[in-house]
Formats: structure tokens, sequence, C-alpha cells
């Protein structure tokens, strides 16, 4: 897969990010670590834990399943990647940060991601909670399983 000039200036700067952060918090860098980060950036379609682990084992056929978990977990901690989660399936990952919404297919589980045209204006406290993030999800069918079902 040929990706282009722009898109691969974007993954190597957002890998130094990725290495810069982890010496900043005094975090070890090692290639998989590198490497899961790498598969979560060119991923268009928001992976399982076990989708991104298959993918690194093909280049580090010794990595675990432990470590990826791991790995996912520290990238969500210190800001690069978001958990999206939807009732019924496996959670998905994002290295997407910003605030956005997300249309899920509910037969095949396709999720992309969404720019509505309204701000969404959520209270820094909301009954109660201290408000941190939000994320829409709207539910349908993807038009590729409309077809299959047409």
């Amino acid at each position: 897969m040929l990706i282009s000039l722009t898109l691969f200036l974007m993954l190597e700067e957002k890998l130094n990010n990725f290495v810069n952060r982890c010496k900043e918090i005094g975090l070890k860098i090692t290639p998989q670590r590198i490497a899961v980060y790498e598969v979560l950036l060119k991923s268009e379609n928001h992976p399982t834990v076990e989708e991104i682990y298959e993918k690194v084992k093909e280049k580090y056929p010794y990595v675990s399943l432990a470590t990826v978990y791991r790995t996912l977990e520290t990238l969500e901690k210190i800001g690069l990647a978001k958990k999206v989660c939807f009732w019924g399936n496996s959670a998905r990952y994002d290295a997407n940060v910003s605030e956005h919404h997300h249309l899920i297919c509910e037969i095949c589980g396709k999720i992309e991601d969404i720019e509505l045209d309204q701000n969404l204006n959520i209270p820094e406290n909301l009954k109660g909670f201290k408000t941190e993030g939000y994320s829409v999800n709207i539910y349908g069918i993807c038009p590729e399983c409309l077809n299959r079902n047409s």
C-alpha cells in the first residue's frame, strides 16, 4: 500500500511525538510499543486489541497480547489514543484523540469518525459528574451491509 508524502510526514510527526512523550514521563521506548502505535495510526477502522496484535505480530512474532493491551492502556493514559466502546462488542481504539463522534454499523461493527454540524456544549459539571470529554455514537447500517442485505 502506497501512502502519500503528507500522510507519511504526519505519521512520522506523531511517532516522534510519542517518543518524546515517553521520554518526558520516563517510559521505556521499545520497538513493540512503537509498532502498536504505528498500527493504530495507520488504521482507518478503529481496530480491536486483537486486530492490532495480529498486525504487530507480523513484524514482531514474539510480541504478546498482554504487551499490546498494556501499550494501548498507556497510550490512552498519556492522551495519544482513545478507547471507543459500544454495547455488545469489544473495545476499539482510535488514534484520533480530538473530540469527535462515531457512526457504528449494527451488523458488521464498522466504526467511522464523523463531524457533526453543531457543536455540543457539554457543561463541566453535569448531574454531579466532572465531565472530561464526550463522544456521540450514532447506530445504523453501513452501505456495504445494506447492499449485502438487498
